[in-house]
């Protein structure tokens, strides 16, 4: 929502902005993601419509900030700068093998970088000569080398080739001091990056593309590779299978990917794949566009354009090839920052274009003033969009709340606010989940019938909101096994024995839940049938 506010209060300059092929798509991607998420979705997760706001965000962000396009960037390198320090300090002073900031992963810290290094080497390239602007790019390129991201490293290393394409295509004359500086710069980052991890752990040059780290990394892209494509042709090809429903797919499967044997991913590694199985083919359709269409839009209008516009451009572009290419073998298109930052260049890509702005708004048949309706869109459009963002704010507030209460031993206030989180966001199983634990425990504590009664009716919602997630339908087994006497229905042993099977089909190397199958079994055997 700051976003959305935030465009509307810069002035947009010279002109009216007006609406273009990649602003069309741009909207109707991110009202897939979030109308599939709210509406089909069988395991529906609030990020979708958050991750659908970050990318429509930017875009607008960017579309209407020409004037200030410099401060925009500066911002970009500035906050670059901040998570490049925290990554190599962490590695610095706690011996990470790896720098990944305040990522979890150093591949997303290394895509997060690219968006913002590769526009700047490009301004380089055009002949920018500021010394505080190479010594950033230098430490970027510092943090990129010490993150070991091979995916992060072929990516830069592709919007490089990009670039130097459209720059020809744009009849743009490289210097070549101007050329030596992006390559000092890459050397010096890559350099000190070595240097400072010799000085560390004397373990030599990080790790390159051959090793057994490497190899095996290879092999666990492939296992998920194969078990997202087989996933696929089980799915709904339209509508897919819901946003990050590949966590549940790989929790099912384990068998598929061995690597994958104690440890969990929600990522298929391939936000191609992912996007077909999660969002079908119409979301497929939507990402390809929005990588293809700013470089056929770029082909087509990069000879035109001046050269401040011409270095504008292929800045975008370059951070466009660096994340489309990213893509192929992580996530960042999963990632909201990396997602953030996309939209935002392609709205200063999609703006360089002199067509998407116009001078006047035409009028409509009846007389009546485009404004109008205009705004009354985005009116409307602003109150949902708030509507479908607050109301997970709210929800999630609630249950902090109610647990932090918990904590506190205020159980009547822990158990309004828990209540009240799963009736904002009743499609949310999480909450369905930390209330029924709660009246569980109470139910457990003091023999409270109603109290028991209250944790089967929560276990119960949380596993109808989301019919992929184990935990709801492991506690309610639980719950019906130990408490069964408190509950004015407890479920018969057929019941018991086919919820724990379907337990074990959820989560088929989960020890606790393999565990609790046995329990169900040894407590309600099966009747044998005499012959």
């Amino acid at each position: 929502m700051v976003l959305w506010f935030g465009s509307w209060m810069i002035p947009p300059t010279f002109s009216r902005i007006g609406a273009t092929p990649i602003a069309f798509v741009v909207a109707a991607f991110a009202f897939w993601i979030a109308t599939t998420n709210l509406f089909v979705n069988p395991s529906y997760t609030a990020t979708g419509s958050y991750y659908a706001a970050f990318l429509f965000g930017g875009y607008l962000l960017a579309r209407r900030a020409r004037a200030i396009r410099t401060s925009v960037y500066s911002g970009a390198v500035a906050f670059g700068l901040a998570i490049s320090a925290w990554a190599l300090w962490q590695q610095a002073a706690h011996g990470e093998a790896r720098a990944h900031g305040l990522f979890i992963t150093p591949a997303t810290l290394g895509s997060t970088i690219n968006l913002i290094l590769a526009p700047g080497l490009v301004l380089v390239a055009f002949g920018v000569r500021r010394l505080d602007l190479a010594a950033a790019l230098v430490a970027l390129c510092t943090a990129l080398a010490a993150s070991e991201s091979r995916g992060a490293w072929v990516a830069l290393a592709a919007a490089g080739v990009v670039t130097f394409v459209f720059m020809l295509r744009a009849q743009t004359r490289l210097e070549r001091t101007a050329l030596l500086r992006v390559a000092g710069i890459l050397a010096a980052g890559w350099s000190i990056a070595w240097l400072l991890r010799l000085a560390g752990d004397l373990t030599g040059m990080p790790q390159l593309f051959i090793g057994d780290e490497a190899t095996q990394s290879f092999r666990s892209r492939l296992e998920l590779y194969g078990l997202a494509i087989a996933s696929i042709q089980r799915s709904n090809w339209l509508l897919g299978t819901g946003y990050q429903a590949f966590y549940y797919f790989l929790e099912a499967g384990r068998g598929a990917v061995p690597s994958y044997s104690t440890s969990t991913t929600d990522f298929v590694h391939n936000d191609y794949l992912q996007a077909l199985l999660e969002l079908g083919v119409p979301g497929l359709t939507g990402l390809l566009l929005l990588v293809v269409m700013p470089l056929t839009h770029a082909w087509r209008v990069a000879r035109d354009l001046p050269r401040p516009e011409k270095a504008v451009l292929i800045a975008a572009i370059a951070a466009i090839a660096s994340m489309a290419v990213h893509g192929l073998v992580d996530f960042p298109f999963y990632i909201p920052l990396c997602v953030l930052i996309y939209g935002a260049v392609l709205g200063f890509a999609d703006d360089c274009d002199p067509q998407a702005r116009f001078e006047h708004a035409p009028r409509l048949p009846t007389g009546l003033r485009s404004d109008v309706v205009r705004r009354a869109v985005i009116a409307g459009a602003g109150a949902l969009s708030f509507w479908i963002l607050a109301l997970p704010v709210a929800a999630e507030a609630a249950s902090l709340y109610g647990q932090r209460q918990l904590r506190t031993a205020d159980a009547q206030s822990a158990a309004f606010w828990l209540e009240a989180s799963r009736r904002l966001d009743p499609r949310d199983w999480r909450y369905h989940w930390y209330a029924g634990q709660f009246w569980s425990a109470q139910a457990a504590t003091r023999s409270d019938p109603n109290a028991a009664s209250l944790a089967d009716r929560a276990f119960a919602a949380g596993y109808a909101a989301n019919p992929r997630e184990v935990r709801n339908l492991y506690e309610r087994i639980v719950l019906h096994r130990r408490l069964r006497t408190l509950l004015a229905l407890p479920a018969d042993a057929e019941t018991m024995r086919a919820w724990a099977n379907h337990a074990v089909e959820l989560a088929p190397t989960d020890p606790v839940v393999q565990a609790e199958r046995e329990r169900v079994f040894k407590q309600f055997p099966p009747l044998e049938i005499s012959k």
